[in-house]
């Protein structure tokens, strides 16, 4: 933010001494309109670059970790099937032979390459899931809901697409 502030008083400044501003002059910004904008985290330094982007990655890992949660008994949740519009995918829970898991909620999500957040397919429950015209293009993934040791746990599949059409 705080570079955001610097570029856009280089622009005013700029602007008010009458010279022409070019927008590759400032790193990671540019002038759209009479809008300065900037992409957080780019600078001159490579080196300030990839330290904001691992924290970055970071970040999003700790919001991964906050879903893939122990459940005893419980080794993995994969999805088998084909990622294409109108075929089928289903979930299936791979857990010890002993394991006394309760029946699990499965809640299926689908996300676009370039966003950040899954978004709930409500009308996707169980564990048979056919993509939709609204897939194509994008990742899905499964994430299984148990109660155990009065607890809420989840564990998420690994994502599977993105979702070709027929």
């Amino acid at each position: 933010m705080a570079a955001q502030r610097s570029a856009r008083l280089l622009v005013a400044l700029a602007l008010a001494s009458g010279l022409a501003v070019q927008a590759q002059d400032l790193v990671g910004c540019r002038l759209v309109g009479a809008s300065l904008q900037c992409i957080p985290g780019v600078t001159e330094s490579a080196q300030q670059q990839i330290s904001t982007f691992r924290n970055q990655i970071s970040a999003d890992l700790e919001l991964e970790g906050a879903i893939q949660q122990q459940i005893n008994g419980l080794q993995s949740l994969v999805i088998a099937g084909e990622a294409i519009e109108g075929g089928l995918l289903q979930a299936t829970i791979y857990a010890d032979a002993d394991a006394a898991l309760a029946t699990p909620q499965y809640h299926w999500y689908r996300r676009s390459p370039d966003a950040t957040t899954w978004l709930l397919i409500e009308s996707a429950q169980g564990t048979i899931y056919v993509p939709a015209p609204v897939d194509v293009g994008q990742n899905l993934i499964v994430v299984a809901v148990v109660i155990q040791d009065g607890q809420v746990k989840r564990i998420a599949s690994a994502p599977v697409g993105p979702v070709l059409a027929p």
